[in-house]
């Protein structure tokens, strides 16, 4: 060995040493040793607590503020539900969907607490069809999703055999153009790679952003007899580990069922749009036309805001006197050319119906999602469909 070496090891070593004693010393001085335990005066200690523990804390799901009794089902089954029933799908809405039922979700927009699992577990018997996990304005943090989504699955099944309602979440991928949704795609990616079975897009109004965001909800192959896509899927190997284990089934298994329905008639994967502005209604029949979408929604209160400007939030100005500005007949005529759109192409309406319909008519005029609202008007909507399918 010569000289420089070992001179340098030996001063490597020296300094190796001063570390051990440093972190010695300071694992003596949070021990007790040291009257401000091995911290700067002034810098509070570590407690390993959480929101949780504030006397201030608004709740465990930012929605609704803290687990919501009604979520759990205290209503019977409508008379018309197959007790036999047995499931033929890993995706409950599409289920239903294809049975012309009305999928009905709860909404949960996590507060950034570690209380998800809990969540999951308590949201898994619950009376709706599909929970909203809220990304867009609430806690975005991938963690806290596959939390969720294991504690649906050790809370459940489902009482119509699922493993776990369909779970769709909502993002803040928002489709403006096509280079904003690439650099955004992987949030698809890591929603469906935490066994989400779909995902709801913010904000979209590019066709080309359209035709991305259906990309990022599929594999590289296109099975035979499916028709190809203008662009290759995105997701990649690895994603499917996890999320089969959530589904229950093999990662083989996961890789065949994982693409998007209806445009493949056996995936299980469901992709939903928002379109919530002024532009979105302009591009309505191109958006709706992608193939892969599911289902989609016309964010009325963005798309209010959208038309109607600072006028949609003037405290000075009656519900009477906003309705006859100009800006809101605009935004019924566009909430309406959304609707129509999907109608055409058979997309699933999240939404109501044309204005002044009834539950009923919404229904027979294509209202195939919808918020929960309360247990009462799900039950009215599936004793009009003579729902099969428990819940």
């Amino acid at each position: 060995m010569n000289i420089k070496k070992r001179d340098f090891l030996k001063g490597f070593g020296m300094v190796g040493a001063a570390a051990v004693a440093g972190t010695e010393a300071l694992a003596q001085g949070r021990a007790g040793q040291n009257p401000d335990g091995g911290y700067p005066a002034g810098v509070p200690k570590a407690t390993g607590r959480s929101m949780l523990d504030s006397p201030h804390y608004i709740g465990t799901a930012s929605k609704g503020f803290g687990f919501k009794a009604n979520w759990a089902r205290t209503l019977p089954m409508v008379p018309t539900v197959d007790p036999n029933y047995k499931p033929r799908r890993i995706n409950k809405a599409i289920e239903l969907w294809e049975d012309n039922q009305v999928v009905a979700y709860a909404e949960f927009g996590a507060s950034g607490a570690p209380d998800t699992y809990e969540e999951g577990k308590r949201m898994a018997k619950t009376y709706c069809d599909a929970i909203n996990y809220e990304m867009e304005n609430d806690s975005f943090n991938f963690d806290g999703l596959r939390n969720f989504m294991q504690g649906l699955v050790d809370g459940g099944p489902t009482p119509s055999g699922h493993r776990t309602p369909m779970v769709f979440v909502t993002l803040p991928a928002w489709g403006f153009d096509g280079p904003s949704m690439r650099a955004n795609v992987w949030q698809i990616h890591q929603s469906l790679a935490a066994g989400a079975h779909g995902v709801l897009i913010c904000e979209m109004e590019s066709p080309e952003a359209a035709e991305i965001a259906i990309a990022g909800g599929r594999y590289k192959w296109t099975w035979p007899g499916v028709e190809e896509l203008p662009i290759e899927g995105v997701r990649g190997a690895g994603s499917q580990a996890f999320a089969a284990h959530i589904w229950g089934v093999s990662q083989n298994e996961y890789l065949r069922l994982a693409d998007t329905w209806p445009h493949n008639p056996k995936g299980e994967i469901s992709m939903g749009f928002k379109l919530e502005n002024r532009r979105s209604a302009m591009a309505a029949e191109q958006l709706m036309a992608v193939k892969g979408l599911a289902f989609a929604e016309p964010g009325p209160s963005d798309n209010g805001w959208s038309h109607l400007g600072y006028d949609a939030i003037r405290e000075d100005l009656t519900r009477e006197q906003r309705a006859a500005l100009p800006a809101s007949k605009r935004l019924e005529e566009d909430l309406e050319r959304i609707r129509l759109a999907a109608k055409k192409n058979n997309i699933k309406w999240l939404g109501n119906g044309p204005p002044g319909a009834t539950p009923r008519q919404e229904i027979d005029e294509g209202r195939r999602m919808g918020p929960a609202g309360t247990e009462e008007r799900v039950q009215a909507d599936r004793l009009y469909t003579k729902r099969k399918m428990p819940y």
